[in-house]
């Protein structure tokens, strides 16, 4: 091997480690408490996001977290570690590149490395943390999202959200549902590998009664454009009530309309 190619990976080698140790943002390499058995693994040290099929590994991704580092304080803007579960998942449809605001589609549609623009595209898949430790990364608005800044991605440079290119997250939508847990770890996916194929380590599963208790943006929205709406309609009959009954004092018989 060239001398140069040497180097250049052992400097690779060491840029992984500090970022995995530096400043204790990123922990060092620690195996998991649990596995997914069916559901999807965020290793940060190696930024890669791993699903799992019975234990098995079907697909993996390179994925880009925090350059903040781990946690779960409000406004940190750091990756959260712990157990999660999909709470939902928005841009069934939309095209690769469809910028997202809000968790909603705005019709703009930026290309991938397009200059000077940072926005969420193509799908989001929101996070509800399960952990008293993480609790409010649903209220954090952690998601799993396309971004056009796919140079970045394999090493940290989100804003605490889970960054990935805009083919890969299209994919990744079609094999997570409402529910799923996703754990997010500080070890690289070699060693998350090595736990699952531990027989004594525990199966991470989300109860059915926790996934209905999830969080659901689009229902709560829903449910508060219904309660805007009778409101209106309640205040408006109010108000055209008001208005018969002054009409008819002045004038001392009803008002049609």
């Amino acid at each position: 091997m060239p001398v140069f190619s040497r180097i250049l990976c052992c400097l690779t080698a060491a840029l992984l480690v500090v970022s995995c140790r530096h400043s204790g943002s990123y922990a060092r390499d620690i195996p998991p408490r649990a596995v997914v058995k069916d559901g999807v693994a965020i290793t940060v040290c190696d930024q890669k996001l791993t699903v799992f099929r019975g234990g098995k590994k079907v697909k993996d991704y390179d994925v880009s977290t925090s350059k903040f580092g781990l946690g779960s304080t409000h406004g940190s803007r750091r990756t959260p570690l712990g157990i999660h579960a999909v709470s939902e998942k928005r841009g069934e449809g939309q095209p690769k590149g469809m910028v997202f605001k809000g968790a909603r589609p705005t019709g703009e549609v930026v290309k991938a490395d397009a200059p000077g623009r940072d926005p969420v595209v193509t799908r989001v898949i929101q996070l509800a943390g399960l952990e008293e430790s993480n609790k409010n990364s649903h209220a954090r608005r952690i998601y799993i999202h396309g971004t056009p800044e796919e140079r970045k991605i394999g090493r940290p440079a989100s804003y605490g959200c889970i960054r990935m290119r805009s083919d890969d997250v299209v994919d990744l939508y079609r094999r997570v549902h409402r529910g799923m847990p996703v754990v997010i770890e500080s070890c690289t996916q070699k060693t998350y590998l090595e736990a699952e194929r531990n027989a004594a380590m525990r199966d991470i599963r989300v109860p059915d009664s926790i996934v209905a208790a999830l969080p659901d943006e689009s229902r709560n929205a829903l449910r508060s454009t219904r309660k805007s709406s009778r409101r209106y309609v309640a205040s408006h009959r109010r108000g055209k009530s008001s208005a018969k009954r002054l009409a008819y004092r002045r004038t001392g018989r009803k008002r049609r309309g």
